[in-house]
């Protein structure tokens, strides 16, 4: 079950971050108390979807010229015994679901230029490149 994460999976949530920092050669350096500000704090700006073995980090973003609300997909992280389940598609959906909840009319993302695989499955779910650059976009 995916589900908005709380306090009390900042445990849990540690171990999948520093995973994908490391998965990206960049050094695990957030700490428990980065995610609970984050999450949770008096100025908290990400949501977290959670479930066994994933997550996808989620934040606002807007085009306010047009007055268009987004939703930037920060993170997507499956663990490796979890890949290739269906569970990254999941994700994804909750995410949209997420966003569409929150008045958005787009979910965003990056990937690494080199990452073919990921753009191929963002791609495969309806997300549109936008040129130039590692950019996707879902418009809904």
């Amino acid at each position: 079950m995916i589900r908005t994460a709380t306090p009390d999976d900042l445990d849990r949530l540690l171990p999948m971050v520093h995973a994908l920092a490391r998965h990206h050669g960049d050094p695990p350096v957030c700490t428990r108390a980065d995610l609970d500000r984050d999450l949770f704090g008096a100025q908290a700006f990400l949501t977290v979807l959670i479930t066994e073995g994933g997550y996808t980090a989620l934040h606002p973003v807007a085009q306010l010229h047009w007055g268009v609300r987004g939703v930037e997909m920060h993170h997507l992280f499956v663990d490796a015994a979890r890949r290739g389940t269906g569970l990254g598609r999941a994700l994804v959906a909750a995410a949209v679901d997420h966003a569409k909840a929150q008045g958005a009319r787009y979910l965003s993302l990056g990937t690494h230029p080199a990452n073919d695989r990921a753009r191929a499955f963002y791609t495969a779910l309806g997300f549109d490149p936008l040129d130039p650059g590692p950019r996707l976009r879902l418009k809904f």
